[in-house]
Order: C-alpha cells, then sequence, then structure tokens
C-alpha cells in the first residue's frame, strides 16, 4: 500500500475508477438482495415531502465516491418515476459536462427523455435553459441528475422551482454538499459507509457463493470488512473479486 495515502483514499480511488462502469448495473445485479439500502431510501422519501404536491421539491444526496449514494437515487427512482408526467435519470453528469458542448448534451437528453421526442436541436446552454423552463413549467416531472460537482451544472439544467410543474421533485448526487448549498438546496441526505453489520452482510453475499466459510475465511473476512472502510461499492468489489479464491489467495489480495 501507498504509504502517501491513508486506505480510506486508496479505497476511494479504487472505486471511483471503476464505479462509472458498475453502479448504474448494481441494482439489477444485486436484484432483491440489496443489502443496507432500504432504510436509506426511507430517508429520501421522508426529505422529497411526497404528500405535498403543491410545491416542487429539490433533495441532495451528498457522501464521498463509493458509498452508494447512485444506488440509493436509482431506486428511489424505479420505485417513483412511473408516477410523474415525466422523468429523467441524468447519469454521470460531471463526466458528460466536461466534453466539448457536454451541457447541450445534457440538456438534450433532459428533455428528450422527459418529453418523448427524437428530433430536438439546443443550439447553445442559454437555448437549453430557455426550452427547459418552457417545456416543462407546467410538467410534473421526475428528475435525477447523477454525480454533479459544479454548480454551474444545477444552474443550466435544473435552475429553479419554477422551471417545473407544481408536484415535481428533483433529485441531485453529489460528493460535494457546498454545491447543494450553495443552490439553496436545503432538504439534504448525508450518506454514511456501512455500519459492521452491513458491510459484513453484503461481503458475505458476494464473496462466498461457492466458498465453505472455515474458520480461515472468516478471520480474513473481518480484515476484509475493516480494510473496505464501510464503503458498499468497494465491498462489492473486494467481494467478486475473492470470490472463489484460496485462503493464500485471499492473504495475497490483501497485503
Amino acid at each position: 500500500m501507498n504509504n502517501s495515502k491513508s486506505e480510506a483514499n486508496l479505497i476511494e480511488d479504487i472505486v471511483d475508477n471503476i464505479s462509472r462502469r458498475l453502479i448504474n448495473l448494481l441494482p439489477s445485479v444485486i436484484g432483491d438482495q440489496l443489502v443496507g439500502i432500504e432504510p436509506r431510501v426511507e430517508e429520501i422519501y421522508k426529505l422529497l415531502e411526497l404528500e405535498l404536491d403543491d410545491r416542487v421539491t429539490f433533495v441532495g444526496i451528498c457522501g464521498m465516491g463509493g458509498i452508494g449514494k447512485t444506488t440509493i437515487a436509482r431506486l428511489v427512482y424505479e420505485r417513483l418515476s412511473n408516477k410523474y408526467e415525466g422523468s429523467c435519470f441524468l447519469a454521470n453528469v460531471r463526466e458528460i459536462f466536461s466534453e466539448k458542448r457536454g451541457v447541450v448534451h445534457l440538456q438534450q437528453m433532459l428533455l428528450t427523455k422527459i418529453l418523448k421526442v427524437t428530433n430536438l436541436n439546443i443550439c447553445d446552454g442559454y437555448e437549453g435553459i430557455s426550452l427547459i423552463r418552457r417545456r416543462l413549467c407546467k410538467k410534473k416531472v421526475f428528475l435525477v441528475l447523477d454525480d454533479v460537482d459544479q454548480l454551474e451544472q444545477l444552474e443550466q439544467l435544473a435552475g429553479i422551482n419554477d422551471w417545473f410543474g407544481s408536484g415535481s421533485r428533483i433529485v441531485i448526487t453529489t460528493r460535494d454538499e457546498h454545491v447543494l448549498v450553495s443552490h439553496g438546496i436545503k432538504n439534504l441526505y448525508s450518506v454514511q459507509g456501512f455500519n459492521y453489520y452491513e458491510a459484513q452482510s453484503l461481503f458475505r453475499l458476494k464473496a462466498f457463493k461457492n466458498i465453505q466459510q472455515t474458520t480461515d475465511y472468516v478471520e480474513l473476512l473481518e480484515d476484509t470488512v475493516r480494510y473496505a472502510n464501510g464503503l458498499p461499492l468497494a465491498l462489492e468489489v473486494l467481494g467478486s473479486l475473492l470470490c472463489d479464491r484460496s485462503v493464500n489467495q485471499w492473504k495475497s489480495a490483501l497485503k
């Protein structure tokens, strides 16, 4: 292990490198075996204030990379989006926004999905803002902006409440709580790492599919769970990597 980084930072770096390829698959991969998600989803429901249909509510989900923000947001989206006139889950906002004409691409995806149109052309970000405001201001929508890292992204994709019709819900995931606060979002949920029981349950689910849990494995399990530092994606990745491996292979991987 590189001594210049703490274990927590090293794990976050590892999961960050692969999260963009895995994170959108997590709910379908785990299926009914989602571990530790339900209590967190219930907290988001409370913040969404679903019983109040006369207002637009923004909810921010923040936390470090690999902590499960996207998984929570996607599960909430899958359960609620069909109750709205239009819906869109915009994944990887940070990555797409950094590309040439990235904001226009995001605005096009947002409007295309919600309005169910295919021939939408946007010249620039300003036109995109105007279109979003004009076309969605009377529409009850459910929108998720995933992995936001700049205030400018929110300003050009989900500016203020009157961009959307009454009853709309906007969910934003980010690593930077300051972005949410700067945008005036008050309903915030900070995702914490898994407790020991949740971490152990998830890791067992992934690592012990086809092997018997001998005493040697149980001891290594304790070390691995501590090493993952409560990060769900790290537990997923480590469990998958170590599944069907021998005790010696486990020891080698954890050195």
